[in-house]
């Protein structure tokens, strides 16, 4: 199983737990970070990702960021394929730039999930055709495991 996680999912490891959702969703990426280490679905990352991860200012947030990043298995480049997919995704939808992007660099990749805690972006998502699913990765779990 091939997953793409969006630049959101990586920082909701180090958002406040003392909301529910938040600690659901936190607890739940923890587990495809885990399921990724014992190579049970093989993560996928971008340029892009990469690229968000180093403007992120906190040094300690960044190098955590940096860190889980490195279980990616492959990383997509940010070429004119993908440039010209994000900006057909933009004109159908939407979607803000950074996502479709990130939706783009997941369809190349074939991934078969784009995983985000971005509501706006996963509504979005359902109202045009995608070669890739975006769902939350509460809701991915659920229906990988049971």
């Amino acid at each position: 199983m091939r997953v793409y996680l969006d630049n959101c999912c990586y920082n909701r490891i180090l958002d406040d737990r003392s909301h529910s959702q938040i600690y659901f969703e936190r607890n739940s990426i923890l587990l495809i970070l885990e399921l990724a280490e014992k190579s049970a679905i093989k993560l996928i990352g971008s340029e892009m990702l990469e690229k968000e991860m180093a403007e992120t200012k906190d040094v300690y947030k960044r190098s955590v960021l940096q860190l889980m990043y490195k279980l990616c298995e492959e990383e997509i480049k940010v070429n004119f394929a993908v440039l010209e997919r994000a900006e057909e995704i933009r004109h159908k939808s939407n979607i803000k730039y950074k996502d479709s992007i990130h939706l783009a660099c997941a369809e190349i990749a074939k991934a078969d999930v784009l995983l985000t805690i971005d509501r706006k972006f996963m509504n979005n998502c359902k109202r045009i055709y995608t070669f890739t699913e975006v769902m939350n990765p509460n809701q991915w779990l659920l229906e990988v495991l049971y």
